[in-house]
């Protein structure tokens, strides 16, 4: 099955529920070049993802290079994507390519997304009907095949509702002059929207006898142009003025694969996350494993207590093993996963230090760890920590969150600024990050939303 997708504008709320079905499900992914890369984060990890977006001016797929490559994987797998910007049936070839599979014998499914007609322009604070000023809207586009001008000025002209031109980046000037040559009002309001729904959006609002006369060289694909009395509106109804941290991009570091608290963060912030797993947890059962010779057990996170009891069943013992051992864990989703293992904590720290200082019997404790990480106390290490491939946009990031030490030290080896604003665990990544050269650090609790919520801090939020 092939499933032509709408990915909608490139705004992370802007991506439809089956459109994420279809993410979850798909073996394989066919993505354009506009589409938002944060999207495929709802793939498999098995999933073969596939750029086959065209630039202009730039190397690209052809056409006919496309189609033939959704033939070919729709025999291969049992899921294909084809993952299209905005609508796939408005400007997006998407009828064109169903009607190519069709024929060829592969069955096929349409899911609508959200165009930047509407879409984007709308969060741009451009709405495309107004009551008395737009009843509605045409659409055209300004760049075919055989590359003529599709435009029938005179009939632009003339219309009085809403008209939106798509791919028009290097025909702003051809266009104005035509209008104002056949007949239409120098007064009449134009907006230029470039890359509408990305952090780095540009909206300029003119008319046509005076944009010319601006400097226009910021406004580049992807471009909307809206020439009708609705652009009057822009100013007060634009979504991103009243976001308090509209663009403002953040990275979210982690080594395991579970939700960021980040429901809030574009709808009511306007903030831009990235969400990636910069390392993954591999249980391993190399050391000789006895419970003998201590009488307390610190599990310093998650991921220690699902190696260790994958090691309690790898070594055929069971929970019964535990009897009259303490239990201590760090952090409170240390605690809720030892819950979930059937065992009350005898005592929860927030941190390492804490126990440290209060603990009074140290002599038999050992920690249970991760193999890169060093602790004076006897240890149990049950798992490793190996780094995932991963992508690493190339941004100015306003704030990053990692949730250890070692996240930190990969994003250094992947060449992050050590300027850079992070917000970490407090005490042993706080420590470790100074250490690495990292001199703008913010320590938190060991949890995800103590780190987002720092990260709003760290933006004059009181959480």
């Amino acid at each position: 099955m092939i499933w032509f997708v709408g990915a909608g504008c490139y705004h992370p709320d802007m991506l439809t529920i089956g459109a994420i079905k279809c993410l979850k499900m798909a073996d394989c992914v066919l993505y354009d070049h506009l589409v938002n890369p944060e999207f495929l984060q709802y793939t498999s990890g098995d999933c073969e993802c596939i750029c086959v977006g065209k630039r202009g001016y730039h190397p690209s797929f052809l056409q006919t290079d496309i189609e033939k490559l959704l033939v070919k994987k729709d025999k291969e797998y049992a899921n294909v994507v084809r993952l299209k910007g905005g609508d796939p049936f408005l400007f997006a070839r998407g009828s064109e390519e169903m009607l190519y599979v069709l024929d060829h014998g592969c069955d096929c499914q349409y899911v609508p997304g959200i165009s930047s007609a509407i879409g984007a322009l709308g969060f741009a604070g451009i709405p495309v009907t107004q009551r008395h000023l737009s009843t509605g809207f045409v659409v055209h586009t300004m760049h075919t095949q055989d590359g003529k001008d599709p435009l029938d000025y005179e009939r632009v002209a003339r219309e009085r509702n809403t008209q939106i031109f798509f791919m028009g980046s290097h025909k702003i000037e051809r266009l104005v002059k035509n209008c104002l040559a056949h007949g239409m009002s120098a007064d009449t309001p134009i907006a230029l929207g470039s890359h509408l729904t990305y952090p780095q959006q540009e909206v300029l609002v003119s008319s046509l006898g005076q944009i010319l006369n601006q400097d226009l060289k910021e406004y580049t694909s992807p471009l909307l142009i809206v020439i009708g009395d609705v652009v009057k509106e822009q100013e007060r109804l634009a979504n991103a003025s009243r976001l308090p941290h509209f663009s403002k991009q953040i990275l979210l570091c982690s080594i395991d694969n579970t939700p960021w608290p980040i429901e809030d963060l574009t709808l009511r912030y306007g903030i831009y996350p990235s969400i990636r797993q910069v390392a993954e947890i591999k249980t391993i059962f190399e050391e000789k494993f006895t419970l003998e010779s201590y009488s307390t057990f610190v599990f310093v996170s998650r991921n220690a207590v699902e190696s260790f009891f994958e090691n309690m069943v790898f070594h055929h013992l069971d929970i019964r093993d535990l009897y009259q051992k303490k239990i201590v864990a760090i952090g409170s989703k240390t605690k809720e996963a030892l819950i979930q293992k059937g065992i009350i904590c005898d005592c929860v720290f927030s941190h390492f230090r804490s126990f440290e200082k209060e603990w009074t019997d140290l002599a038999s404790v050992c920690v249970i760890k991760a193999k890169e990480n060093e602790y004076v106390y006897p240890s149990f290490s049950c798992y490793t920590i190996e780094e995932t491939d991963f992508d690493l946009p190339e941004v100015s990031w306003d704030a990053v969150a990692v949730t250890c030490s070692r996240s930190l030290k990969i994003l250094k080896n992947r060449g992050l600024a050590l300027n850079t604003p992070i917000v970490c665990f407090a005490h042993k990544t706080l420590q470790k990050g100074k250490e690495m050269g990292f001199t703008n650090l913010h320590p938190v609790l060991s949890s995800k939303e103590a780190l987002v919520q720092g990260i709003l801090q760290l933006f004059g939020e009181t959480v």
